[in-house]
């Protein structure tokens, strides 16, 4: 059976409204690597400081998949009903865990209260070795990478201790670079080799007033723990969509071990080799919507990784089918952000990202958000998953349970959720719904 393969791409983009800049037009996407062009690093040599090391706790483990579950209720109901949405939530906080290291007051109060209203100086080190244990995984295989791109035209410079802590925690390195066509290449590059070739790039083009990139790419490869049988290969099967029109699909049969209850819905436990990794699959009951499901999930949004890691148990009759399907999405973020309470980091006026970056002269200098920009692919079918997000952030500067008799049912054969867990702490890494296929 062909690896499974998932990926998401986190990028947030500075852009400089003061000073002199020289921007590129449209370039390609090419693969090349940035090793190959001007760009230096200038972190190569930054100071080595103490990682701050402990477990992550229930406490913290419940806020962020609190904060998982409110993203994608806001952006599901944000597209209303019949969208098929995916997100990676995982990519998001370590892209946002980069950018908190250069915010601060009530800027950085409210970024860290999206993303599960963890400080920053818990967010590191949670970033940190969730990235070391995913890449250090045996059984499946992982590249979590980090990245940052900063215009050298000597009008602006990185603020030294916010380049030590992105160094550190995140293994981001920072390059100064003249923001051409050959920057163009250079990150979309970066972007390909990072995701394996599954996303071949991010940007169409740098604006003339680019000041600076941050970008996280996440990769997975893996293979489902039990192989499909031929004879669990079902064609011409049908699936009623939200709007009770049906579409012939192939559904993949299994019967699994694990199942949980949530919200009104039950959910299944498909784990990857090593068991380190699942594909959850949760169907609403008969009647509701998956947007008033969502909806529900995310009012319960901090039990989704207890159901996960404690699950209901079955022995051996937990019936399992999952459709064959593909599905893109794409979404701008910037209203679903600040409705969910970021509203600073896009105020031009009394955004506080000033710990990140500064002038190099004696100019009125501020940077905020302008867009978030959220794009998204997976294909799911008999040989595995394949699945790619990215995400870019526009800133810009204004100058064990009991055995259950009874067999359950859990066919994917109507509007469902899914989503790629960490089993370790049942986070989502990818989160989506699908309402018509």
């Amino acid at each position: 059976m062909k690896k499974q393969i998932v990926a998401s791409l986190l990028a947030l983009s500075m852009l400089a409204g003061c000073g002199a800049a020289s921007g590129s037009g449209t370039g390609s996407t090419g693969s090349a690597s940035h090793r190959n062009s001007s760009a230096r690093n200038v972190t190569a040599d930054a100071p080595e400081i103490e990682i701050e090391t402990g477990d992550m706790g229930d406490e913290q483990i419940s806020s962020m998949s609190a904060s998982s579950l409110e993203l994608l209720q806001k952006i599901a109901e944000a597209e209303g009903a019949g969208s098929n949405v995916l997100i990676s939530p995982t990519s998001m906080m370590m892209a946002f865990g980069m950018l908190e290291n250069g915010a601060g007051g009530e800027t950085l109060s409210q970024i860290e209260n999206v993303f599960g209203k963890i400080p920053v100086s818990e967010m590191n080190p949670i970033m940190y070795q969730m990235a070391q244990r995913f890449n250090g995984a045996e059984d499946v295989n992982w590249n979590v990478a980090n990245s940052i791109w900063f215009k050298d035209d000597g009008f602006a410079e990185v603020v030294p201790d916010f380049a030590t802590a992105v160094k550190n925690y995140y293994g981001a390195d920072i390059w100064m670079a003249p923001f051409d066509d050959s920057t163009l290449n250079d990150i979309n590059g970066w972007v390909n080799d990072q995701t394996h070739g599954m996303i071949p790039g991010i940007l169409d083009n740098i604006p003339e007033d680019a000041r600076m990139y941050l970008i996280n790419a996440m990769a997975f490869e893996g293979e489902w723990m039990n192989e499909y049988e031929e004879s669990d290969i079902m064609e011409g099967q049908i699936f009623t969509n939200y709007d009770n029109s049906t579409t012939e699909v192939t559904l993949l049969f299994s019967v699994e071990n694990n199942y949980f209850e949530i919200a009104g819905g039950t959910g299944f436990i498909r784990p990857y080799k090593g068991g380190e990794y699942s594909f959850v699959g949760i169907l609403p009951e008969e009647g509701t919507s998956v947007e008033d499901f969502v909806a529900e999930l995310a009012a319960n949004g901090d039990q989704f990784a207890v159901a996960v890691r404690h699950p209901e148990y079955s022995s051996e009759n937990v019936y399992v089918k999952i459709p064959e399907f593909t599905s893109e999405y794409f979404v701008e973020m910037s209203s679903v952000l600040q409705e969910m309470g970021m509203e600073l980091p896009f105020d031009p006026d009394n955004a506080d990202l000033t710990g990140m970056v500064r002038a190099t002269e004696d100019v009125d200098y501020n940077a905020y958000i302008g867009r978030v920009l959220h794009k998204t692919f997976i294909d799911v079918n008999r040989e595995g998953t394949r699945a790619a997000a990215v995400t870019a952030i526009e800133t810009l500067d204004a100058c064990v349970a009991p055995m259950i008799e009874e067999p359950v049912y859990v066919y994917l054969d109507r509007p469902f959720v899914y989503g790629i867990v960490d089993n370790a702490t049942g986070l989502p890494v990818f989160l989506g719904t699908v309402n018509q296929l």
